[in-house]
C-alpha cells in the first residue's frame, strides 16, 4: 500500500529521487557525465509516493502549449526506488498522474522512455499508451521510444 500525494518542484526527497534515477539511467544507456535532464515547464505538477512514510516514487506532468493542442499533457519523471519496486506504484503513480491531468483539464497524455526499460514500456503498454512517432526533444535520441494515450472518460 502507498499514497500519493503533490508535492513542490524542490521537495528534497523529489530531488533524492530525480537523482536516483537520474544515477540509473546514465548507467543504463552508458550515458557520459554531461548527460542531464531537460528542464520542466513552469507549470509542472510533481507526486511523490509513500510507502510506510518513506518516498520511494515520483512523476511530473507538465503542459504541452507549443504545439497548439490544448489538453495535451507530458508524463516525466517517472521513478520508483528499488525498495518500493514490485508493489505496483508505478502503475498507481500513472494512474494518479493521470487523474491530475484530467482535472487540470487535460485530455491526453504523451511520453518518452527508453528502449531497454522493457518494465516501464509493458507498464505503459498494459496502461492504454500507444506508440507514436518520437517527438522533439527526444527526436534526436537512438534509444527513445514514445508513447501516447487519450485521457477520456472516468477516472481511475
Amino acid at each position: 500500500m502507498f499514497t500519493a500525494s503533490a508535492c513542490a518542484a524542490d521537495d528534497p526527497e523529489l530531488l533524492s529521487l530525480i537523482e536516483a534515477m537520474t544515477v540509473e539511467v546514465v548507467a543504463l544507456y552508458e550515458l557520459g557525465p554531461e548527460a542531464r535532464l531537460s528542464p520542466l515547464a513552469p507549470g509542472a505538477r510533481y507526486l511523490l509516493a509513500r510507502r510506510a512514510g518513506q518516498a520511494v516514487g515520483c512523476c511530473a506532468v507538465q503542459p504541452i502549449r507549443d504545439t497548439g493542442r490544448d489538453g495535451l499533457w507530458e508524463l516525466n519523471r517517472m521513478y520508483v526506488s528499488p525498495a518500493g519496486r514490485g508493489a505496483r506504484i508505478a502503475t498507481g503513480l500513472l494512474a494518479r498522474a493521470e487523474d491530475l491531468v484530467r482535472s487540470l483539464g487535460g485530455t491526453s497524455m504523451r511520453l518518452e522512455t527508453g528502449i531497454r526499460q522493457t518494465a516501464a514500456i509493458r507498464m505503459y503498454e498494459g496502461a492504454g499508451y500507444q506508440p507514436i512517432p518520437i517527438y522533439p526533444p527526444h527526436d534526436q535520441d537512438k534509444y527513445a521510444l514514445c508513447y501516447q494515450k487519450a485521457l477520456t472518460g472516468a477516472s481511475s
